[in-house]
């Protein structure tokens, strides 16, 4: 006698229902959350712009990414509680500078609110006055081409106008800590 194929909505017994795994997720708080983010490594970006008044701003984003090749737009993403974030959902323009091993206590600085943080850094300034790394591993001049809201975050779309590479490498940012690329995490 042929047997039965296994009905496809029947779950293996080594498989939490499905009601299960959703009440396991309304529980997760934002510790494990935060926990389980770390585990990603992600590249470290200081971001910089000019206000109208001309006023420097900056921040610290790992959030980064490509976005499109054609048109040429990435996305970094701005906690809505930073005290720059106004300044840049206004701004024409920004840059993003990927940053070194070098850079790493910089970068430590721009994630600090209230700090002076251009005060710490060897910043060299494009033909419109924004700010930039000239020895970061890549340097990429965007417009802003929109902001979109993101739960606590501002996801920040640039078209980018300009992007060249430097000769160092880049930093990860990895559970809590840099992570030089070659180097075994702990």
């Amino acid at each position: 006698m042929p047997t039965r194929a296994r009905s496809s909505t029947t779950l293996p017994p080594e498989l939490p229902a499905r009601d299960s795994m959703v009440d396991q997720f309304q529980r997760l708080d934002s510790a494990a959350f935060r926990s389980a983010l770390a585990r990603f490594p992600s590249g470290v970006t200081i971001v910089t712009t000019r206000s109208a008044s001309g006023t420097l701003h900056g921040f610290t984003a790992s959030s980064f990414a490509a976005l499109s090749l054609d048109p040429p737009l990435i996305l970094v993403c701005l906690d809505r509680g930073a005290d720059c974030a106004p300044v840049f959902m206004a701004a024409e323009r920004f840059i993003v500078n990927i940053v070194t091993p070098a850079h790493a206590e910089l970068a430590i600085k721009f994630a600090t609110k209230g700090e002076n943080k251009f005060a710490y850094g060897a910043f060299a300034f494009d033909e419109t006055g924004h700010p930039l790394l000239p020895d970061a591993a890549a340097v990429i001049r965007c417009e802003l081409e929109q902001a979109v809201p993101g739960g606590d975050h501002v996801i920040l779309i640039g078209r980018v106008h300009e992007a060249r590479t430097g000769s160092g490498e880049p930093v990860t940012w990895y559970r809590g800590d840099f992570l030089h690329l070659g180097e075994s995490a702990a």
